[in-house]
């Protein structure tokens, strides 16, 4: 399911898969000036085809299936791009958790070329910043002071982040394009001001501060968890649950305190 809509100049589609008759997970990328920042999960790559075949390109932030699965089908007739360090994971995809595949689609081989520090599509000057964090391989796109950025923001309440996440690496991330012009930022979970921005920083570092101070403390893993996200939503829970832990809340805390699951 593909639901549009508009931002200034900038078309927004929001996109996800109907499970029982409602989507669970909706991901959102963008079209501007006839380029697609990220295309949506594979399970509605058919769509995505139909919709914009006749584009120009498009650019990949991260590998992730739900960022990356409608290249599936546009590879046939556009180019597409994505990070040097996702080339090889896009064109030999893993097989991913069950929950994964219901909700987004196993993702199949895609063939991209690989993005440099400048990109030209169409005659469009398009700047790529390196942002790991959320990824290895993630990267944003600046242009015409529009911030296309992926998962690299979320918002403040976040309570739960994936397993392979760095948020230290995501703030030091954040921190970079601050210090890029733009008005915008055009997010996996939709459209943020720059101030908008900034306030997910502040709450990375508010998080990172406690954690640290619960840690110092003595306090365990599943206390510092506690402590931090009291009344975490019931939709946050459940991905716990159907991710095997894939998604949760100890992954920020064990992330902020750059700890690994032995730990």
């Amino acid at each position: 399911m593909l639901v549009p809509s508009e931002h200034e100049d900038v078309k927004i589609v929001k996109c996800g898969h109907e499970v029982g008759g409602k989507v669970l997970y909706w991901v959102h990328f963008y079209l501007y000036k006839d380029i697609l920042f990220d295309s949506g999960c594979p399970h509605t790559a058919g769509e995505v085809f139909e919709a914009f075949r006749n584009k120009k390109a498009t650019l990949i932030t991260h590998y992730h299936e739900d960022h990356s699965g409608g290249a599936i089908e546009l590879q046939k007739v556009m180019r597409i791009f994505a990070p040097p360090k996702s080339l090889e994971i896009l064109r030999n995809p893993p097989d991913i958790l069950e929950y994964r595949k219901v909700v987004w689609g196993q993702p199949l081989p895609v063939i991209a070329e690989p993005l440099q520090d400048r990109i030209f599509v169409g005659g469009e000057e398009i700047e790529v910043i390196e942002t790991p964090g959320h990824s290895f391989d993630h990267v944003s796109f600046l242009i015409d002071k529009k911030l296309f950025c992926g998962d690299l923001v979320i918002s403040r309440g976040q309570v739960v982040c994936m397993r392979e996440e760095r948020l230290l690496e995501t703030i030091k991330s954040i921190e970079k394009v601050l210090n890029l012009d733009f008005d915008f930022a055009y997010t996996g979970v939709g459209v943020a001001s720059r101030d908008a921005v900034e306030d997910y920083l502040e709450y990375l570092l508010e998080l990172r501060e406690r954690a640290e101070k619960l840690y110092w403390e003595g306090k365990s893993i599943e206390e510092i968890v506690d402590a931090l996200f009291p009344n975490p939503p019931s939709k946050a829970l459940m991905m716990e649950a159907i991710s095997e832990k894939e998604w949760a809340r100890e992954n920020i805390v064990r992330s902020l305190l750059n700890l690994s699951g032995k730990d």
